[in-house]
């Protein structure tokens, strides 16, 4: 499926930050942002709320639920705070191939089910119905958004 390989493709773009220094990873968005190391991380941890709660419950007939947003995210961010970035690096490429191969691994009727996140049926942006494919298209956008910060960090 397109999404998925789409995806999956996050995983090259990691590989790419492999000649990175701990300088490099320590780097902030701006002052008071997040740094390298840190966004990387709260991807990996999203991932593993996909892996670890998402999936189970979709397969389960269930609902999506996320937990509150600000919370999680902190979470991930003081923890990057006591890795090396080659550590961050990576548990992330470890945590989006397991995701991709369990994605891979799902029929097409376990991705296209119409479930419910945090109990609303509908994207409110698309106006579609809740799905693992609806939502996994949401997380490719939200890696493209923080695949970009890192790079304009990079670049200066």
């Amino acid at each position: 499926m397109q999404v998925i390989q789409e995806f999956a493709a996050y995983t090259e773009w990691l590989d790419s930050l492999e000649k990175l220094s701990e300088l490099d990873w320590n780097k902030q968005i701006d002052s008071e942002k997040w740094s390298i190391k840190q966004i990387i991380l709260h991807i990996a941890h999203w991932d593993n709320h996909l892996l670890n709660v998402i999936i189970p419950s979709v397969k389960n007939g269930e609902g999506m639920i996320f937990p509150d947003f600000d919370s999680f995210n902190a979470r991930a961010t003081k923890r990057a705070e006591k890795l090396t970035g080659d550590a961050v690096l990576k548990e992330s490429l470890q945590s989006r191939r397991t995701l991709v191969t369990m994605l891979e691994s799902l029929s097409e009727e376990a991705l296209t089910y119409k479930t419910t996140v945090n109990g609303v049926s509908h994207d409110p942006h698309q106006g579609v119905p809740y799905s693992l494919y609806v939502i996994i298209g949401e997380f490719i956008e939200h890696d493209r958004h923080h695949m970009h910060q890192v790079e304009s960090i990079l670049k200066r």
